[in-house]
């Protein structure tokens, strides 16, 4: 009788936490519409500084944390584990970046047209060799934005169990056009004591699977206490190939990840931006 009790009212200000999550979100995202309407920022990197903004005013009014650890990328390419559609919105609200994503994300509601003023390059998942040319024109445009273009070599999102092998398609871009290559790390924690229920970063924070987009989203935006931890590691000289290039990234990022799950990164301050929207 006590077990409900407790568990009952909890459900209830989950329930009550994410509809006005669910709310503020798409006010938030209504509102991003509207002033991208009004300011019509160009699309690459002058509508990548835009949405940056609008990230991280976002993740600050749903009440996430962000901690971040090392250098972070002015330019480039960035590689990174993939863990949900959280981490794009969070790696857009530490800094400009150019995305790469998949074509799937083009079409979302609202959500698409977004990410597509940002510039992002949309890529076809297990695309065949016929569509190589167009992406690598794409990241070639990318990387030319002067912004540090980010891609998840994984191809999927995970659990969070560990770092899958890197795909080595994109790759291609990095090697053929010299650029420089960083890597990246992201790991999410729950608040513990009982105040998220059963809940688990693999279950309810990560995004994987055949795990249904709305009904997830719901649920993850009543949690309490979710914390992220960004760390950016050095750039990778080992590149004899792409086969070379990929395994060492992935060995990086791999171990980065595993480090993050102990420690507490730096709270996020916002002091560069100026630098960055100047030097842009």
């Amino acid at each position: 009788m006590r077990d409900t009790e407790v568990t009952a009212p909890r459900s209830v200000r989950s329930l009550v936490r994410s509809l006005w999550r669910s709310g503020l979100f798409v006010a938030l995202l209504l509102a991003a519409a509207v002033d991208c309407r009004l300011r019509r920022p160009k699309i690459g990197a002058e509508g990548a500084v835009w949405i940056h903004g609008w990230c991280r005013r976002i993740v600050g009014a749903l009440g996430f944390e962000c901690g971040v650890e090392g250098v972070m990328p002015t330019g480039g390419a960035v590689v990174s584990n993939h863990l949900s559609y959280l981490d794009i919105l969070l790696y857009s609200s530490v800094q400009p970046f150019v995305m790469v994503a998949k074509t799937e994300v083009r079409g979302w509601p609202l959500l698409g047209w977004l990410t597509a003023q940002a510039g992002t390059v949309y890529v076809e998942r297990g695309g065949r060799p016929k569509t190589y040319p167009a992406v690598n024109a794409a990241m070639a445009e990318a990387y030319r934005s002067g912004l540090p273009v980010l891609f998840f070599p994984e191809g999927t999102t995970t659990d969070g169990a560990g770092v899958l092998a890197f795909r080595r398609g994109l790759f291609h871009s990095v090697l053929s056009g010299g650029i420089a290559l960083r890597t990246a790390a992201l790991r999410y924690t729950l608040d513990s004591h009982g105040v998220n229920g059963d809940a688990t970063v693999g279950e309810d924070v990560c995004w994987w699977g055949d795990m249904e987009f709305v009904s997830h989203m719901f649920r993850f935006l009543g949690l309490r206490g979710l914390r992220a931890r960004i760390r950016f590691g050095e750039e990778i000289v080992e590149r004899a190939d792409r086969f070379v290039l990929s395994e060492g990234a992935q060995a990086v990022v791999a171990e980065m990840y595993e480090e993050l799950g102990g420690g507490v990164g730096a709270r996020l301050g916002w002091e560069h931006d100026a630098k960055l929207v100047e030097a842009l």
